[in-house]
Protein backbone atom coordinates (compact mmCIF):
# COMPACT_ATOMS: atom_id res chain seq x y z
CA UNK A 1 0.00 0.00 0.00
CA UNK A 2 2.62 2.18 -0.40
CA UNK A 3 2.85 2.80 3.39
CA UNK A 4 -0.30 5.64 2.64
CA UNK A 5 -2.34 3.36 5.27
CA UNK A 6 -2.82 4.07 8.80
CA UNK A 7 -1.31 2.13 11.90
CA UNK A 8 -4.67 1.08 12.30
CA UNK A 9 -5.12 -0.34 8.83
CA UNK A 10 -1.37 -1.50 8.73
CA UNK A 11 -2.46 -3.56 11.30
CA UNK A 12 -5.67 -4.69 10.28
CA UNK A 13 -4.04 -5.93 6.81
CA UNK A 14 -1.11 -8.04 7.84
CA UNK A 15 -3.18 -9.76 10.91
CA UNK A 16 -5.18 -10.82 7.55
CA UNK A 17 -2.15 -11.55 5.74
CA UNK A 18 -1.48 -14.22 8.40
CA UNK A 19 -4.32 -16.05 7.97
CA UNK A 20 -4.24 -16.15 4.45
CA UNK A 21 -2.35 -18.47 2.10
CA UNK A 22 -3.48 -16.49 -1.49
CA UNK A 23 -3.40 -12.71 0.01
CA UNK A 24 0.28 -13.39 1.29
CA UNK A 25 0.98 -14.65 -2.50
CA UNK A 26 -0.77 -11.37 -3.96
CA UNK A 27 0.68 -9.06 -1.48
CA UNK A 28 4.02 -10.28 -2.50
CA UNK A 29 3.34 -10.08 -6.47
CA UNK A 30 2.14 -6.56 -6.30
CA UNK A 31 4.89 -5.49 -3.77
CA UNK A 32 7.25 -6.99 -6.50
CA UNK A 33 5.33 -4.83 -9.08
CA UNK A 34 5.14 -1.72 -6.51
CA UNK A 35 9.20 -1.83 -5.74
CA UNK A 36 10.24 -3.09 -9.07
CA UNK A 37 13.25 -5.48 -9.28
CA UNK A 38 15.30 -6.05 -6.59
CA UNK A 39 18.90 -6.90 -7.22
CA UNK A 40 19.53 -10.47 -6.48
CA UNK A 41 21.01 -11.73 -3.01
CA UNK A 42 25.25 -12.72 -2.79
CA UNK A 43 25.79 -16.11 -3.89
CA UNK A 44 25.43 -19.02 -0.84
CA UNK A 45 25.25 -22.04 -2.53
CA UNK A 46 27.82 -23.90 -5.21
CA UNK A 47 25.31 -23.59 -7.87
CA UNK A 48 25.35 -19.82 -7.41
CA UNK A 49 28.75 -19.69 -7.20
CA UNK A 50 29.71 -20.85 -10.07
CA UNK A 51 27.49 -19.01 -12.00
CA UNK A 52 28.73 -15.80 -10.25
CA UNK A 53 32.31 -16.73 -11.93
CA UNK A 54 31.02 -18.07 -15.12
CA UNK A 55 29.58 -14.40 -15.31
CA UNK A 56 33.03 -12.84 -14.57
CA UNK A 57 34.47 -15.32 -16.80
CA UNK A 58 32.52 -13.67 -19.94
CA UNK A 59 32.94 -10.46 -19.11
CA UNK A 60 36.77 -11.11 -19.34
CA UNK A 61 36.55 -12.17 -22.28
CA UNK A 62 34.47 -9.92 -23.62
CA UNK A 63 36.65 -7.28 -22.68
CA UNK A 64 40.65 -8.69 -23.32
CA UNK A 65 42.96 -7.16 -20.68
CA UNK A 66 45.74 -5.76 -21.71
CA UNK A 67 48.98 -8.29 -21.76
CA UNK A 68 51.01 -6.71 -18.76
CA UNK A 69 47.92 -7.27 -16.69
CA UNK A 70 47.89 -11.16 -18.10
CA UNK A 71 50.98 -11.47 -17.32
CA UNK A 72 51.36 -9.95 -13.85
CA UNK A 73 47.72 -12.50 -12.91
CA UNK A 74 49.44 -15.34 -14.38
CA UNK A 75 52.77 -14.81 -12.59
CA UNK A 76 50.64 -14.38 -9.39
CA UNK A 77 48.54 -17.29 -9.79
CA UNK A 78 51.71 -19.50 -10.16
CA UNK A 79 53.47 -18.21 -7.30
CA UNK A 80 50.15 -18.78 -5.16
CA UNK A 81 50.08 -22.41 -6.57
CA UNK A 82 53.50 -23.23 -5.54
CA UNK A 83 52.58 -21.60 -1.73
CA UNK A 84 49.22 -24.02 -1.81
CA UNK A 85 51.53 -27.05 -2.73
CA UNK A 86 53.97 -26.42 0.02
CA UNK A 87 51.34 -25.76 2.57
CA UNK A 88 49.93 -28.73 1.57
CA UNK A 89 52.80 -31.00 2.17
CA UNK A 90 53.14 -29.45 5.32
CA UNK A 91 49.59 -30.50 7.05
CA UNK A 92 49.89 -32.60 10.10
CA UNK A 93 46.23 -33.64 9.76
CA UNK A 94 44.83 -33.37 13.41
CA UNK A 95 41.38 -32.02 12.39
CA UNK A 96 38.11 -33.91 11.46
CA UNK A 97 38.43 -34.79 7.15
CA UNK A 98 34.45 -35.22 7.46
CA UNK A 99 34.40 -31.70 8.44
CA UNK A 100 36.31 -30.26 5.48
CA UNK A 101 39.50 -28.92 7.61
CA UNK A 102 42.65 -29.69 6.01
CA UNK A 103 44.42 -26.45 5.99
CA UNK A 104 46.92 -24.70 7.84
CA UNK A 105 46.28 -22.31 10.78
CA UNK A 106 47.36 -19.17 11.60
CA UNK A 107 46.13 -16.14 13.75
CA UNK A 108 44.26 -13.53 12.67
CA UNK A 109 44.03 -10.12 14.29
CA UNK A 110 41.43 -11.23 17.00
CA UNK A 111 43.94 -14.13 18.09
CA UNK A 112 41.28 -16.88 16.84
CA UNK A 113 43.02 -19.22 14.67
CA UNK A 114 41.58 -19.99 10.83
CA UNK A 115 41.05 -23.35 8.95
CA UNK A 116 40.66 -22.92 5.65
CA UNK A 117 37.92 -25.40 4.45
CA UNK A 118 38.05 -27.14 0.91
CA UNK A 119 35.34 -28.37 -1.54
CA UNK A 120 32.24 -26.27 -1.16
CA UNK A 121 33.34 -25.83 2.77
CA UNK A 122 35.98 -23.12 3.57
CA UNK A 123 36.91 -20.12 6.16
CA UNK A 124 35.36 -18.13 3.53
CA UNK A 125 31.63 -18.24 2.43
CA UNK A 126 30.17 -16.36 -0.43
CA UNK A 127 32.13 -13.61 -2.72
CA UNK A 128 32.35 -11.40 -0.11
CA UNK A 129 35.34 -12.43 1.51
CA UNK A 130 33.05 -12.72 5.27
CA UNK A 131 34.54 -14.97 7.11
CA UNK A 132 32.80 -17.88 8.51
CA UNK A 133 31.97 -18.36 11.83
CA UNK A 134 32.74 -21.62 12.04
CA UNK A 135 36.50 -21.00 12.77
CA UNK A 136 38.06 -23.87 13.89
CA UNK A 137 38.14 -27.49 14.13
CA UNK A 138 37.60 -28.02 17.50
CA UNK A 139 34.15 -26.84 16.76
CA UNK A 140 33.31 -29.16 15.04
CA UNK A 141 31.29 -31.83 17.19
CA UNK A 142 28.03 -31.68 18.81
CA UNK A 143 26.84 -32.40 22.26
CA UNK A 144 23.86 -34.14 24.15
CA UNK A 145 21.97 -32.15 25.83
CA UNK A 146 20.00 -33.88 27.46
CA UNK A 147 17.78 -37.37 26.70
CA UNK A 148 19.40 -40.39 25.69
CA UNK A 149 19.92 -42.72 22.61
CA UNK A 150 21.56 -45.21 21.46
CA UNK A 151 24.78 -43.81 19.57
CA UNK A 152 27.00 -45.35 16.76
CA UNK A 153 29.50 -43.77 15.55
CA UNK A 154 30.48 -43.29 10.83
CA UNK A 155 32.25 -46.91 12.30
CA UNK A 156 29.65 -48.34 13.54
CA UNK A 157 30.87 -48.18 17.24
CA UNK A 158 28.56 -47.42 20.02
CA UNK A 159 29.12 -44.64 21.98
CA UNK A 160 28.48 -43.48 25.60
CA UNK A 161 30.32 -39.96 25.34
CA UNK A 162 28.09 -36.50 25.04
CA UNK A 163 30.27 -35.64 22.95
CA UNK A 164 29.99 -36.93 19.16
CA UNK A 165 31.11 -36.20 15.81
CA UNK A 166 29.93 -36.38 11.99
CA UNK A 167 28.71 -39.72 10.90
CA UNK A 168 26.96 -40.75 14.59
CA UNK A 169 23.54 -42.38 13.91
CA UNK A 170 20.99 -41.40 17.02
CA UNK A 171 18.16 -43.87 17.92
CA UNK A 172 16.31 -43.07 20.65
CA UNK A 173 14.20 -44.88 22.87
CA UNK A 174 10.45 -45.16 22.88
CA UNK A 175 9.92 -43.96 26.04
CA UNK A 176 12.81 -41.14 26.09
CA UNK A 177 13.42 -37.94 23.62
CA UNK A 178 16.70 -36.20 22.65
CA UNK A 179 17.93 -32.98 22.60
CA UNK A 180 21.26 -32.22 21.07
CA UNK A 181 23.52 -28.94 20.20
CA UNK A 182 25.57 -29.22 17.00
CA UNK A 183 28.73 -27.04 16.50
CA UNK A 184 27.66 -24.30 18.96
CA UNK A 185 25.21 -22.72 16.49
CA UNK A 186 21.86 -24.69 16.71
CA UNK A 187 19.88 -27.07 18.98
CA UNK A 188 17.34 -29.85 18.32
CA UNK A 189 14.92 -31.99 19.68
CA UNK A 190 14.43 -35.89 18.80
CA UNK A 191 10.95 -37.14 19.81
CA UNK A 192 10.58 -40.50 21.45
CA UNK A 193 11.16 -43.48 18.49
CA UNK A 194 13.35 -40.92 16.34
CA UNK A 195 16.05 -42.28 13.94
CA UNK A 196 18.42 -39.46 13.27
CA UNK A 197 21.95 -39.57 11.23
CA UNK A 198 24.34 -36.29 11.12
CA UNK A 199 25.27 -36.66 7.84
CA UNK A 200 27.48 -33.25 6.81
CA UNK A 201 29.24 -30.88 8.82
CA UNK A 202 31.45 -27.97 6.94
CA UNK A 203 31.71 -24.59 7.26
CA UNK A 204 28.98 -24.00 4.77
CA UNK A 205 26.89 -26.91 4.85
CA UNK A 206 25.10 -28.92 7.77
CA UNK A 207 23.19 -31.92 6.77
CA UNK A 208 20.69 -34.34 9.09
CA UNK A 209 19.31 -37.09 7.59
CA UNK A 210 15.71 -38.11 9.32
CA UNK A 211 14.62 -42.05 8.70
CA UNK A 212 11.96 -41.90 10.97
CA UNK A 213 10.47 -40.22 13.75
CA UNK A 214 10.04 -36.47 14.27
CA UNK A 215 12.85 -33.74 14.73
CA UNK A 216 12.60 -30.33 16.10
CA UNK A 217 15.43 -27.43 15.07
CA UNK A 218 15.80 -24.11 16.21
CA UNK A 219 19.15 -22.32 14.30
CA UNK A 220 19.26 -18.73 14.83
CA UNK A 221 21.78 -18.22 12.18
CA UNK A 222 24.03 -15.58 10.82
CA UNK A 223 25.33 -14.54 7.68
CA UNK A 224 28.11 -16.39 8.20
CA UNK A 225 27.08 -19.83 9.54
CA UNK A 226 26.65 -22.72 7.18
CA UNK A 227 23.56 -23.30 5.66
CA UNK A 228 21.31 -26.31 7.51
CA UNK A 229 19.33 -29.00 5.52
CA UNK A 230 17.40 -31.86 6.78
CA UNK A 231 17.09 -34.84 4.80
CA UNK A 232 14.00 -37.30 4.62
CA UNK A 233 13.75 -40.37 2.13
CA UNK A 234 11.08 -37.76 0.16
CA UNK A 235 12.46 -34.36 0.71
CA UNK A 236 15.12 -32.06 1.00
CA UNK A 237 14.51 -29.37 3.72
CA UNK A 238 16.87 -26.56 3.39
CA UNK A 239 17.07 -23.93 6.18
CA UNK A 240 18.40 -20.90 6.51
CA UNK A 241 17.52 -19.64 9.75
CA UNK A 242 14.28 -20.57 11.57
CA UNK A 243 12.27 -22.96 13.95
CA UNK A 244 10.90 -26.21 12.12
CA UNK A 245 9.88 -29.64 12.77
CA UNK A 246 10.48 -32.46 10.06
CA UNK A 247 8.53 -35.49 10.41
CA UNK A 248 8.65 -39.06 8.79
CA UNK A 249 5.86 -41.63 9.15
CA UNK A 250 6.07 -45.57 7.62
CA UNK A 251 4.07 -45.54 4.85
CA UNK A 252 2.79 -41.82 4.55
CA UNK A 253 5.95 -39.90 3.98
CA UNK A 254 7.62 -36.76 5.12
CA UNK A 255 6.05 -33.44 6.47
CA UNK A 256 7.51 -29.88 7.07
CA UNK A 257 6.20 -27.83 9.57
CA UNK A 258 7.59 -23.62 10.49
CA UNK A 259 7.21 -22.33 13.48
CA UNK A 260 9.48 -18.94 12.86
CA UNK A 261 10.62 -18.15 9.59
CA UNK A 262 11.10 -19.97 6.18
CA UNK A 263 12.06 -22.76 4.74
CA UNK A 264 12.44 -24.50 1.24
CA UNK A 265 11.41 -28.47 0.24
CA UNK A 266 13.56 -29.81 -2.26
CA UNK A 267 13.16 -32.78 -4.64
CA UNK A 268 16.12 -35.04 -3.15
CA UNK A 269 16.33 -36.43 -7.36
CA UNK A 270 16.48 -32.74 -8.91
CA UNK A 271 17.18 -30.76 -6.09
CA UNK A 272 14.60 -28.26 -7.31
CA UNK A 273 12.60 -26.50 -5.19
CA UNK A 274 8.95 -28.45 -4.21
CA UNK A 275 7.36 -25.80 -1.92
CA UNK A 276 8.03 -22.86 0.38
CA UNK A 277 6.81 -23.50 3.74
CA UNK A 278 5.94 -20.34 6.11
CA UNK A 279 5.65 -19.90 9.66
CA UNK A 280 2.23 -21.09 10.53
CA UNK A 281 2.06 -24.08 8.24
CA UNK A 282 2.73 -27.50 7.62
CA UNK A 283 3.68 -29.36 4.47
CA UNK A 284 2.49 -33.28 3.86
CA UNK A 285 5.12 -33.74 0.96
CA UNK A 286 3.31 -36.86 -0.40
CA UNK A 287 0.06 -35.21 -0.48
CA UNK A 288 1.61 -31.61 -1.95
CA UNK A 289 -1.17 -29.78 0.61
CA UNK A 290 -0.41 -27.55 2.79
CA UNK A 291 -2.39 -27.32 6.42
CA UNK A 292 -1.71 -25.47 9.79
CA UNK A 293 0.71 -26.43 12.42
CA UNK A 294 -0.89 -28.10 15.22
CA UNK A 295 -0.53 -29.07 18.97
CA UNK A 296 2.35 -32.20 18.17
CA UNK A 297 4.59 -29.69 16.37
CA UNK A 298 4.45 -27.16 18.91
CA UNK A 299 5.09 -29.60 21.54
CA UNK A 300 7.94 -31.43 19.92
CA UNK A 301 9.58 -28.12 19.96
CA UNK A 302 8.89 -26.28 23.25
CA UNK A 303 11.82 -27.96 24.31
CA UNK A 304 14.37 -26.13 22.11
CA UNK A 305 12.81 -22.47 23.02
CA UNK A 306 14.92 -19.93 23.45
CA UNK A 307 12.51 -17.26 25.28
CA UNK A 308 11.69 -19.75 28.18
CA UNK A 309 14.85 -19.05 29.64
CA UNK A 310 14.41 -15.28 30.30
CA UNK A 311 11.06 -15.59 30.74
CA UNK A 312 9.39 -15.78 34.41
CA UNK A 313 7.03 -18.73 34.68
CA UNK A 314 7.69 -22.13 35.01
CA UNK A 315 5.39 -23.37 32.67
CA UNK A 316 6.20 -24.07 29.19
CA UNK A 317 4.92 -21.07 26.90
CA UNK A 318 4.39 -20.47 23.41
CA UNK A 319 7.16 -17.44 22.16
CA UNK A 320 5.58 -14.69 20.94
CA UNK A 321 7.50 -14.83 18.04
CA UNK A 322 5.77 -18.43 17.11
CA UNK A 323 3.21 -18.44 14.45
CA UNK A 324 0.74 -20.76 15.66
CA UNK A 325 -2.56 -20.36 13.90
CA UNK A 326 -5.58 -20.15 16.54
CA UNK A 327 -3.66 -20.18 19.67
CA UNK A 328 -4.95 -16.54 21.50
CA UNK A 329 -2.60 -13.25 21.55
CA UNK A 330 -3.03 -12.97 25.57
CA UNK A 331 0.35 -14.07 26.75
CA UNK A 332 -1.42 -15.85 29.28
CA UNK A 333 -2.74 -18.07 27.09
CA UNK A 334 0.19 -18.86 25.01
CA UNK A 335 0.58 -22.57 26.11
CA UNK A 336 0.34 -25.34 24.88
CA UNK A 337 -3.14 -26.32 26.14
CA UNK A 338 -4.39 -23.55 24.12
CA UNK A 339 -2.90 -24.74 20.78
CA UNK A 340 -5.53 -26.11 18.64
CA UNK A 341 -5.16 -29.87 17.15
CA UNK A 342 -4.62 -30.39 13.50
CA UNK A 343 -7.99 -31.39 12.16
CA UNK A 344 -9.61 -31.84 8.76
CA UNK A 345 -13.14 -32.07 8.38
CA UNK A 346 -14.27 -32.91 12.07
CA UNK A 347 -11.49 -35.77 12.13
CA UNK A 348 -8.03 -35.37 14.43
CA UNK A 349 -5.20 -36.61 13.74
CA UNK A 350 -3.63 -39.32 15.86
CA UNK A 351 0.50 -38.47 15.93
CA UNK A 352 2.45 -41.65 15.11
CA UNK A 353 5.02 -41.03 17.85
CA UNK A 354 4.63 -39.87 21.28
CA UNK A 355 5.67 -37.17 22.79
CA UNK A 356 6.91 -36.76 26.46
CA UNK A 357 6.90 -34.54 29.17
CA UNK A 358 5.48 -31.33 28.23
CA UNK A 359 1.77 -32.01 28.82
CA UNK A 360 -1.17 -31.62 26.78
CA UNK A 361 -4.18 -34.51 25.80
CA UNK A 362 -3.45 -37.01 24.11
CA UNK A 363 -5.47 -37.61 20.65
CA UNK A 364 -7.88 -40.05 19.39
CA UNK A 365 -6.85 -42.23 16.95
CA UNK A 366 -7.14 -41.38 13.12
CA UNK A 367 -10.34 -41.24 11.86
CA UNK A 368 -12.60 -41.09 14.64
CA UNK A 369 -15.08 -37.89 15.19
CA UNK A 370 -14.00 -35.42 17.59
CA UNK A 371 -15.41 -36.62 21.50
CA UNK A 372 -14.13 -37.17 24.55
CA UNK A 373 -11.13 -39.46 24.83
CA UNK A 374 -11.25 -41.91 27.93
CA UNK A 375 -7.94 -41.94 30.47
CA UNK A 376 -5.48 -44.67 28.94
CA UNK A 377 -3.56 -46.72 31.41
CA UNK A 378 -0.21 -45.44 31.94
CA UNK A 379 2.65 -47.41 29.99
CA UNK A 380 5.60 -48.32 31.89
CA UNK A 381 8.17 -47.03 31.78
CA UNK A 382 11.50 -49.00 31.28
CA UNK A 383 15.07 -47.67 31.88
CA UNK A 384 16.95 -46.63 28.48
CA UNK A 385 19.63 -49.24 27.47
CA UNK A 386 22.27 -46.33 27.48
CA UNK A 387 22.38 -43.21 28.86
CA UNK A 388 24.84 -40.69 27.93
CA UNK A 389 26.62 -38.94 30.48
CA UNK A 390 24.96 -35.69 32.25
CA UNK A 391 27.21 -33.41 34.14
CA UNK A 392 24.02 -31.87 36.08
CA UNK A 393 22.30 -34.09 38.14
CA UNK A 394 25.01 -34.06 40.93
CA UNK A 395 24.57 -30.37 40.98
CA UNK A 396 21.09 -30.49 41.68
CA UNK A 397 21.81 -33.49 44.18
CA UNK A 398 24.69 -31.43 46.49
CA UNK A 399 21.94 -28.25 46.34
CA UNK A 400 19.36 -31.00 47.69
CA UNK A 401 21.21 -32.18 50.26
CA UNK A 402 22.85 -29.28 51.45
CA UNK A 403 19.27 -27.51 51.70
CA UNK A 404 18.18 -30.78 54.16
CA UNK A 405 20.80 -30.24 56.08
CA UNK A 406 20.31 -26.40 56.91
CA UNK A 407 16.65 -27.42 57.50
CA UNK A 408 15.09 -24.81 55.39
CA UNK A 409 11.83 -25.62 54.00
CA UNK A 410 10.98 -23.04 51.60
CA UNK A 411 14.75 -23.30 50.35
CA UNK A 412 14.42 -27.34 50.05
CA UNK A 413 10.73 -27.00 48.14
CA UNK A 414 11.99 -24.40 46.04
CA UNK A 415 15.16 -26.48 44.56
CA UNK A 416 12.43 -29.82 44.58
CA UNK A 417 10.73 -27.66 42.04
CA UNK A 418 13.52 -26.92 39.73
CA UNK A 419 14.76 -30.56 40.54
CA UNK A 420 11.53 -31.98 39.24
CA UNK A 421 11.72 -29.73 35.96
CA UNK A 422 15.47 -30.39 35.41
CA UNK A 423 15.12 -34.32 36.00
CA UNK A 424 13.01 -34.10 32.95
CA UNK A 425 13.96 -33.84 29.39
CA UNK A 426 11.03 -32.31 28.05
CA UNK A 427 10.84 -29.17 31.02
CA UNK A 428 14.73 -29.07 31.82
CA UNK A 429 14.99 -25.66 30.07
CA UNK A 430 12.29 -24.38 32.23
CA UNK A 431 15.22 -24.96 34.77
CA UNK A 432 17.22 -22.19 34.29
CA UNK A 433 13.83 -19.65 35.27
CA UNK A 434 13.55 -22.12 38.85
CA UNK A 435 17.16 -21.47 39.67
CA UNK A 436 16.78 -17.35 38.56
CA UNK A 437 13.76 -17.47 41.01
CA UNK A 438 15.66 -18.93 43.93
CA UNK A 439 18.65 -17.01 43.62
CA UNK A 440 16.63 -13.79 43.93
CA UNK A 441 15.08 -15.76 46.83
CA UNK A 442 18.42 -17.29 48.61
CA UNK A 443 21.06 -15.37 47.03
CA UNK A 444 22.44 -15.42 50.27
CA UNK A 445 22.39 -18.33 51.06
CA UNK A 446 25.89 -20.46 50.98
CA UNK A 447 24.53 -23.08 48.74
CA UNK A 448 23.43 -20.11 46.02
CA UNK A 449 27.09 -20.57 44.43
CA UNK A 450 26.11 -24.25 42.92
CA UNK A 451 22.90 -22.29 41.74
CA UNK A 452 24.67 -20.37 39.51
CA UNK A 453 26.83 -23.38 37.94
CA UNK A 454 23.68 -24.85 37.06
CA UNK A 455 22.39 -21.93 35.32
CA UNK A 456 25.41 -20.96 33.52
CA UNK A 457 25.35 -24.52 32.09
CA UNK A 458 21.49 -24.57 31.21
CA UNK A 459 22.35 -20.95 29.38
CA UNK A 460 25.28 -22.81 27.77
CA UNK A 461 23.46 -25.86 26.58
CA UNK A 462 19.42 -24.34 25.17
CA UNK A 463 20.27 -20.49 24.83
CA UNK A 464 23.90 -20.86 23.18
CA UNK A 465 24.51 -18.11 25.26
CA UNK A 466 28.26 -18.46 26.22
CA UNK A 467 28.55 -14.75 26.99
CA UNK A 468 26.21 -14.59 29.86
CA UNK A 469 27.42 -18.23 30.73
CA UNK A 470 30.31 -17.37 31.57
CA UNK A 471 29.16 -14.89 34.07
CA UNK A 472 27.33 -17.12 36.05
CA UNK A 473 30.29 -19.67 35.91
CA UNK A 474 32.53 -16.40 36.67
CA UNK A 475 30.51 -15.60 39.95
CA UNK A 476 30.30 -19.76 41.14
CA UNK A 477 33.90 -19.81 40.41
CA UNK A 478 34.30 -16.08 42.81
CA UNK A 479 31.84 -17.32 45.41
CA UNK A 480 32.99 -21.06 45.94
CA UNK A 481 36.56 -20.99 45.20
CA UNK A 482 37.32 -24.46 47.09
CA UNK A 483 33.51 -26.03 46.05
CA UNK A 484 32.77 -29.44 44.60
CA UNK A 485 31.97 -28.40 41.34
CA UNK A 486 35.26 -26.27 40.56
CA UNK A 487 36.73 -28.50 38.49
CA UNK A 488 33.31 -28.76 36.37
CA UNK A 489 33.29 -24.97 36.04
CA UNK A 490 37.01 -24.73 34.93
CA UNK A 491 35.69 -27.30 31.98
CA UNK A 492 32.63 -25.62 30.99
CA UNK A 493 34.11 -21.86 31.05
CA UNK A 494 36.56 -23.93 28.17
CA UNK A 495 33.66 -25.54 26.55
CA UNK A 496 32.14 -22.33 26.13
CA UNK A 497 34.99 -20.07 24.82
CA UNK A 498 35.38 -23.36 22.10
CA UNK A 499 31.60 -23.13 20.77
CA UNK A 500 31.87 -19.40 20.42
CA UNK A 501 35.24 -19.57 18.04
CA UNK A 502 36.98 -17.92 20.62
CA UNK A 503 40.45 -20.50 20.14
CA UNK A 504 42.88 -18.57 21.48
CA UNK A 505 41.14 -17.99 24.56
CA UNK A 506 39.90 -21.45 24.79
CA UNK A 507 43.68 -22.98 24.56
CA UNK A 508 44.85 -21.29 27.26
CA UNK A 509 42.00 -22.47 29.41
CA UNK A 510 42.91 -25.65 28.49
CA UNK A 511 46.20 -25.38 29.09
CA UNK A 512 45.56 -24.13 32.27
CA UNK A 513 43.09 -26.87 33.38
CA UNK A 514 45.15 -29.35 32.48
CA UNK A 515 47.93 -27.91 34.43
CA UNK A 516 45.64 -27.90 37.60
CA UNK A 517 43.96 -31.41 36.38
CA UNK A 518 46.15 -33.78 34.69
CA UNK A 519 44.15 -36.58 35.66
CA UNK A 520 40.78 -34.85 35.61
CA UNK A 521 37.15 -36.11 34.58
CA UNK A 522 37.18 -33.66 31.20
CA UNK A 523 41.01 -34.32 29.96
CA UNK A 524 39.79 -36.62 27.45
CA UNK A 525 37.23 -33.88 25.91
CA UNK A 526 39.71 -31.59 25.76
CA UNK A 527 42.55 -33.69 23.50
CA UNK A 528 39.19 -34.70 21.51
CA UNK A 529 39.21 -30.99 20.41
CA UNK A 530 42.68 -30.01 20.62
CA UNK A 531 45.18 -32.76 19.78
CA UNK A 532 48.18 -31.13 19.82
CA UNK A 533 47.55 -30.41 23.78
CA UNK A 534 48.73 -34.11 24.57
CA UNK A 535 52.05 -32.87 25.07
CA UNK A 536 50.93 -31.20 27.58
CA UNK A 537 50.58 -33.85 29.72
Amino acid sequence: MGNRATPEVGKLYKDHLRGCRECRQMNRLLYAVYEGPVVPPAPSGVAEEREFHGALRRMRDEKPAPWYHTFTLRAGIGALACSAAALALSLGGITPASFGFSGDQSDTDDGVAMVEGTGTGGAFSGDSGERSSIRHAAQAYGRVVAGSAVMTDADGDTSRSSTFEVGTRFEVDANESLQVGLLGKMVANATPGSKVTWVKGTPSLVELQIDQGMIAVRYDRKASDPILQVRTPTAVVRVVGTVFTVQVEEGEGSAVSVLRGQVEVLDPATNQTVAEVESGDRYDVARGNYDTVGRLEVQSALPISKDALSGGSLEARVPSSWHVPGLPTDPKSRTLAYVPERARGGVIEEPSIRVMGTGGTPSPARGSAVQPVPKAEPLPVKPPARRVENDGDDIIADLMEGAATARRKELLAALANCRDLYSANETRYLAATCIGRFLKEYDDHPLAAEAYLLRGMLRMDYALDYKTAEMDLKTYLRRAPNGRQVEKAHYRMWLAATEDGRISVALERARAYLDAYPNGRFVGKIIQRFPELKNSL
